[in-house]
């Protein structure tokens, strides 16, 4: 046998017949989107003798516990012929056809993104950031030659309104399939009426509150318990692209240390007194300074950008160092992250601050960035702080530009000399 016995319903019999180079399924917890997306890549790799497909996570280490223990009790059939390399930590099936798939995480991607591959699997691809989903969308091009429909296949909980997969979704860039807990043969019968097991997994989804309970009960794309940028509101503050007027004035806002350097693009509407992020940039921290200097400087250019602006007090070399390669940063006027934070959301507060929908990476940190739960209760700290590299650059440049200046003023009044004739 070639797979165990799967009644595949709904949205998960759609994720098995699709070929868009791009789908995600997505849906409450419990619908099934794990096995669907598994099924289908078992059914490739048996179809296609030779494909080269991969499993793949944020981290590796997240993956034995979970998707691919669904994969070795669900999928694979009982004595199936498919060999496992790696023992309880697979990191590699090879199928009797020559098929194979590797396993890995985007925190170790080397070993198994390092050649094509005809089809990847993301197993929670909400949990990636957009850049590197669109590695692996340079991963399945074609030249692995050993499908007809190469693909980029991921499921996926609901997260904040503004996350890269919903923004991707709406732009038609990648499809996105929608299931429900109906799509579950488990949880409903052929009648859709409610299994034992279906009436227990409900009532544990119904105990969950607030954004969890939206998220993994209804599906709903919620905003995060703790969100740091509450006053974000998806219709007023993404606005549509447009091309900034030539005498808009514009400043960029950057985060020069880090994983990846961030950066934003501003410009100031004087007539609505409103301040637009129109333009981002994003790259890898393993390009130099002179590189990211120079790819900058591109993005930039046909621009007059009076102000570059990046680097806490403690970046003083970096500053240093990005003004040697060309580029002078200025210093920020506080040090103090969440009052650079409160600046930011009293400018969304005020409706003086929109985001273009082309700055898909900023949309989506905003709808991820949020505190530290303790015990349900949100605290002062950011949660994974050191992710959020774009918001910090969007921080840096709205402190400088709200900081309060010296003001001059020249009184002159005149005295009559001479006599009153």
């Amino acid at each position: 046998m070639r797979a165990r016995p799967y009644l595949a319903r709904g949205a998960c019999a759609e994720l098995l017949d699709c070929d868009d180079p791009e789908v995600i399924i997505c849906g409450p917890a419990e619908t099934g989107k794990t096995m669907a997306a598994l099924s289908r890549l078992n059914r490739l790799a048996w179809q296609w003798p030779g494909m080269q497909g991969a499993i793949i996570r944020r981290t590796h280490r997240s993956m034995a516990g979970t998707v691919l223990q669904t994969f070795k009790d669900k999928v694979l059939a009982k004595g199936s012929p498919v060999r496992v390399l790696g023992g309880t930590n697979p990191d590699r099936y090879i199928y009797p056809n020559g098929s194979q798939l590797w396993v890995g995480g985007m925190d170790q991607p080397e070993k198994v993104l390092s050649a094509e591959r005809d089809v990847i699997y993301v197993n929670q691809a909400e949990e990636l950031p957009l850049d590197h989903w669109e590695f692996l969308s340079t991963r399945v091009t074609g030249r692995a030659g050993n499908v007809p429909n190469p693909q980029l296949i991921g499921d996926c909980n609901p997260a904040a309104p503004t996350h890269w997969i919903r923004q991707r979704s709406l732009a038609g860039n990648m499809r996105m399939i929608e299931s429900t807990h109906k799509d579950n043969p488990t949880l409903y019968d052929a009648r859709g009426k409610l299994t034992e097991q279906g009436k227990r997994t409900l009532a544990r989804l119904d105990r969950l509150t607030g954004t969890r309970k939206m998220r993994f009960r209804y599906g709903i794309w919620a905003q995060p318990e703790g969100a740091i940028y509450e006053a974000f509101d998806e219709v007023r503050h993404k606005v549509p692209s447009k091309p900034i007027p030539a005498l808009w004035p514009r400043v960029v806002g950057i985060d020069p240390f880090g994983a990846r350097i961030g950066a934003v693009f501003l410009a100031f509407d004087p007539g609505q007194g409103i301040l637009n992020v129109y333009d981002e940039y994003l790259e890898p921290f393993g390009i130099t300074t002179p590189g990211h200097v120079a790819g900058l400087l591109k993005q930039a250019r046909g621009q007059t950008i009076f102000a570059w602006v990046g680097g806490g007090p403690s970046e003083r070399q970096a500053r240093v160092d990005w003004a040697g390669a060309g580029i002078p940063l200025l210093e920020v006027p506080i040090s103090d992250v969440w009052a650079g934070i409160d600046r930011v959301n009293q400018l969304l507060a005020d409706f003086r601050l929109v985001v273009h929908d082309n700055c898909t990476h900023l949309l989506a940190e905003i709808g991820s960035y949020q505190r530290k739960l303790k015990d349900g209760v949100p605290t002062e700290a950011i949660q994974d702080k050191e992710q959020f590299h774009l918001l910090d650059a969007l921080r840096y440049v709205v402190a400088w530009l709200t900081e309060p200046g010296e003001r001059s003023e020249v009184v002159y009044r005149p005295v009559r000399i001479g006599p009153d004739y």
